[in-house]
């Protein structure tokens, strides 16, 4: 008996690494059979190159200045008058503009020279001097840390609270040196695995922020991932985000209390990556919260259910009366998360934060391939995915989900981006520019990005984009932008296992 067991045993874990072996090898080579890719290579590598860098019989689309633009929309154009002049292939009926789209953002993503994910985690950053539209300034590094940050909240005297992922709370000094680990914090997790340098793991910290009348409070917020297995009956990790508020003092965590968390029903095995978690505040003290689509899409437009929203709560996390769906304690139903949303239909919300004149709130929101927004997030808006998105599928096919869901409602009830970045460069978390350091960016919108390792610069007004600029590229993984006391912009990145704190100084 004991023989057949330990024999069963064996062919159980042959059957788990053959299948483990079998993902692994399906998803190395998914970029090699991705739509875009091989039609390219196909039917245009002929003429301009395979690394598109052009041939006798064809022009280099990596050239600085196309002929006719290089937005995705005058690629489409110029592809689509190429075929049909040089007759290079047959475009498909009933996929016209899906093709044009998916060759177009080939073409794009590789003159904007995106690296793979995998080489985004392995970047290494140097110091550089830049040349903007309206300042000249050095990036630079203020310090070194210990694990891959989530978010920095600086302090007004200098210092700068450090959400690590997968370590915990910390404290940077105003010489750029990381203290120890903060004590009594909420519990942190390893991630169970890891491709391509992306963890998969439950139980993470995520964003830190300063309650608006912090210097006489002392109020710090927290978002983090809380996990549980045995205790939600599953015989997997399962984890849901969850806001707490404490003080720090004497490199401890004290006084904390629960700002918002949900029913264990509402726990799912879906990662942490895309759980969101990130705080802001308006200038009345309500707290806004983003959860990213930790379930089923379709969960994204029940309003009872938590996933793919923005909630909004007291500082205290007391739940406001004139929240859009707000509804009586003796009427909610058991569990239900509808008083607290203010708006819904979001992918996964990388970004938050109340604008300093309006106190309107932004957003900005990773999509698939294309489709990255920045929102201005309206009270009991809908905002449309995954029925409607900018961007395609990561294989280059329409995103068909929520038609596959079932989901009908018209595009005209939804609220449209006013920034979509096409090809997507994996937009994060965004700040509005305040102070004197640099008066040329007054009120602009400053957002990272993970995979392009880019900084831009939007300026909006009265809904539209007035400037857009990418400010520095080349910088790593930026996970967050925040402005520090002393006025400067500091960057929070990610460097393989590691991270850093940028920061931005004038040279005017």
């Amino acid at each position: 008996m004991k023989h057949r067991a330990s024999k069963l045993l064996a062919c159980v874990l042959i059957a788990v690494l053959l299948a483990g072996l079998a993902l692994y090898g399906y998803l190395a080579g998914r970029d090699e059979r991705e739509y875009s890719r091989v039609t390219y290579n196909a039917h245009c590598a002929d003429c301009h190159g395979a690394n598109l860098q052009g041939s006798e019989s064809g022009v280099s689309l990596l050239t600085p200045a196309l002929a006719n633009g290089d937005t995705l929309q005058s690629l489409m154009d110029s592809i689509s008058a190429d075929t049909a002049a040089h007759r290079t292939f047959d475009l498909p009926a009933d996929g016209e503009k899906k093709t044009l789209k998916a060759l177009a953002l080939y073409v794009s993503e590789r003159r904007q020279e995106y690296p793979s994910i995998a080489a985004s985690y392995k970047y290494r950053f140097e110091a550089q001097t830049v040349e903007s539209d309206h300042h000249r300034f050095r990036v630079e590094e203020f310090a070194k840390l210990a694990g891959r940050p989530y978010s920095i909240a600086p302090l007004p005297d200098g210092r700068i609270v450090v959400s690590e992922k997968v370590r915990g709370l910390s404290m940077v000094d105003s010489n750029g040196s990381q203290g120890a680990l903060l004590v009594n914090t909420p519990p942190v997790h390893e991630p169970l695995a890891s491709f391509q340098g992306q963890h998969l793991g439950w139980g993470q910290y995520l964003d830190v922020a300063l309650h608006p009348d912090y210097a006489h409070n002392g109020w710090i917020y927290l978002s983090y991932t809380d996990r549980c297995q045995w205790a939600c009956f599953s015989p997997v990790p399962q984890s849901m985000v969850k806001v707490v508020r404490g003080r720090i003092v004497d490199d401890r965590w004290q006084d904390e209390e629960t700002i918002w968390s949900v029913h264990r029903d509402y726990y799912t095995v879906v990662p942490d990556a895309v759980a969101g978690g990130r705080l802001a505040f308006d200038h009345d003290g309500h707290l806004y919260l983003s959860i990213g689509g930790k379930a089923t899409y379709d969960n994204l437009h029940i309003l009872d259910t938590p996933y793919g929203k923005i909630h909004r709560v007291r500082d205290d996390g007391s739940v406001p009366k004139d929240n859009p769906f707000w509804t009586p304690a003796d009427q909610e139903q058991t569990s239900s998360t509808r008083h607290t949303v203010w708006s819904y239909g979001h992918r996964t919300t990388q970004g938050l934060e109340g604008h300093p004149v309006t106190s309107q709130i932004w957003s900005s929101e990773m999509g698939p391939r294309g489709g990255d927004e920045i929102n201005l997030i309206q009270r009991g808006g809908n905002y449309g995915w995954p029925l409607y998105t900018r961007g395609l599928d990561y294989d280059s096919t329409a995103i068909a989900i929520g038609k596959d869901l079932g989901l009908d409602f018209p595009e005209q009830d939804t609220i449209a981006p006013i920034v979509d970045f096409t090809p997507a460069p994996a937009i994060s978390n965004l700040t509005f520019h305040e102070g004197s350091t640099f008066p040329g960016w007054k009120n602009d919108i400053l957002v990272g990005s993970l995979k392009a390792m880019t900084l831009y610069r939007v300026r909006i007004d009265n809904g539209v984009i007035e400037e857009q600029e990418t400010l520095a590229t080349g910088l790593g993984r930026i996970r967050d932008v925040a402005m520090g006391a002393d006025g400067l912009v500091y960057l929070a990145v990610e460097n393989a296992e590691a991270g850093s704190i940028l920061r931005l100084v004038p040279l005017d």
